[in-house]
């Protein structure tokens, strides 16, 4: 079991009031994937997200190594183990780690004691080297970009498999330059996936079942490679020993933010400015009720109008990140940024998408709402792909809005 990288944090630098989060987040990551057996891990931007010294201390706690082949300290050392060599099966694997030689140290806390060696020239001396430790298979983890893995495979260095992470990645499927085999996950957490690599012997792949032959992809004239794409949806089983730490952070996170929420209570209409019009603001879901009676109960059947509910049930009612795209008028002007005074501000309501509805009201419909729904561009503020993997605009369009209100062809 591997890992290509950017698995900690989710971004290069963490707030101030998010490292206590990020610290209990981090400390279940590393617990849960010594429950599943973790092989290695490449380090990548997002995992230095606290340091290097904090980063340490989390490999102490790990199971399995932290590798990166060209994160050196000043002198020129690797500050983390660049590779491996692991018997599995009684093949030799060898096993190391690339970041991108993008990687703004700048932004990482004691970045200033790092320098960060040239990723193809680094990726190319320690595949050399696993090879001369008669490593009989050779895997690169790294968050290049699919450009630069290309690039790798062009080289025709002694990699076999690419596992790639790249922050940008969208490409899922699996790719083949020359002998090397490159492979992405999705981001997120939201796959996994598994390569059965077998080595041919002299009959090649005729002595494999026409079952299997037929799905996977022999490489040169020894390997026999079979890809394996698992989307970790809500209906597989959680496990039974890590699915109660998981809660338990849950709920140590849900407190942190009440208090979060307790401390910082400030004036409605901070955040992000939106333009508002003199005079008009919010007038909740019941209004347009009186007009558009048909639209609201609509409206009252849908996952929009329990939106808000969804998040308590979940611990999730104080967190700020969720928040936006469960209530109306969150850090907006005319809205709520007390957490502990949502009101009538919560679920996604009708202003949500049309914007704020007193004028419209007020002249009985002469004056318009200031959003179309036609081009479906507020959908995506919150229906992104990491949130809402299974979205379809146009599903989603005719049974919250109707016929009426889709996207023109």
């Amino acid at each position: 079991m591997l890992n290509g990288g950017n698995l900690l944090f989710n971004r290069e630098s963490l707030k101030p009031e998010k490292v206590i989060a990020g610290k209990l987040l981090a400390d279940l990551i590393v617990s849960s994937y010594n429950k599943m057996g973790c092989d290695a891990l490449n380090i990548g931007a997002y995992d230095l997200s606290l340091g290097v010294d904090f980063l340490r201390k989390k490999e102490k706690a790990a199971k399995f190594p932290f590798l990166s082949a060209n994160i050196m300290d000043k002198h020129g050392k690797p500050v983390f183990t660049p590779s491996i060599v692991k018997k599995i099966n009684g093949v030799k694997v060898g096993i190391f780690g690339i970041c991108s030689d993008k990687l703004k140290l700048n932004k990482i806390p004691g970045g200033n004691k790092l320098k960060i060696a040239n990723a193809l020239a680094k990726a190319e001396e320690t595949a050399l080297q696993l090879q001369q430790q008669g490593a009989d298979y050779i895997i690169l983890l790294t968050t290049l970009n699919i450009r630069q893995c290309r690039r790798l495979g062009q080289r025709d260095m002694p990699i076999d498999l690419i596992v790639g992470s790249s922050k940008r990645n969208r490409i899922s499927l699996p790719i083949l330059v020359d002998d090397t085999y490159i492979v992405h996950v999705e981001r997120g957490g939201k796959s996994v996936g598994r390569l059965d690599v077998s080595f041919l012997g002299p009959a090649g792949v005729q002595a494999l079942s026409p079952a299997v032959r037929y799905k996977g992809k022999a490489v040169g004239d020894n390997l026999f490679l079979l890809n394996h794409f698992h989307p970790l949806k809500l209906d597989i089983p959680d496990h039974p020993e890590i699915a109660p730490m998981v809660k338990k952070v849950e709920i140590s996170l849900s407190r942190l933010r009440q208090v979060k929420a307790t401390q910082s209570m400030t004036i409605a209409g901070g955040g992000e400015k939106v333009k508002m019009a003199p005079g008009n603001s919010y007038v909740f879901a019941e209004a347009c009720n009186k007009c558009h009676s048909l639209q609201f109960q609509r409206w009252q059947k849908t996952a929009h109008a329990k939106a808000y509910t969804s998040l308590i049930k979940n611990d999730k009612h104080f967190d700020e990140e969720c928040i936006s795209c469960h209530a109306l008028g969150y850090s907006q002007a005319g809205g709520f940024t007390d957490l502990h005074q949502v009101g009538e501000f919560a679920n996604v309501q009708c202003e949500s998408c049309h914007g704020p509805g007193r004028l419209h009201v007020k002249s009985e419909g002469k004056t318009k709402l200031n959003r179309d729904l036609a081009n479906g561009k507020m959908c995506l503020k919150c229906h992104i792909e990491e949130r809402s993997p299974d979205f379809d605009l146009e599903t989603y369009f005719h049974n919250v809005c109707g016929a009426a209100a889709m996207p023109k062809k």
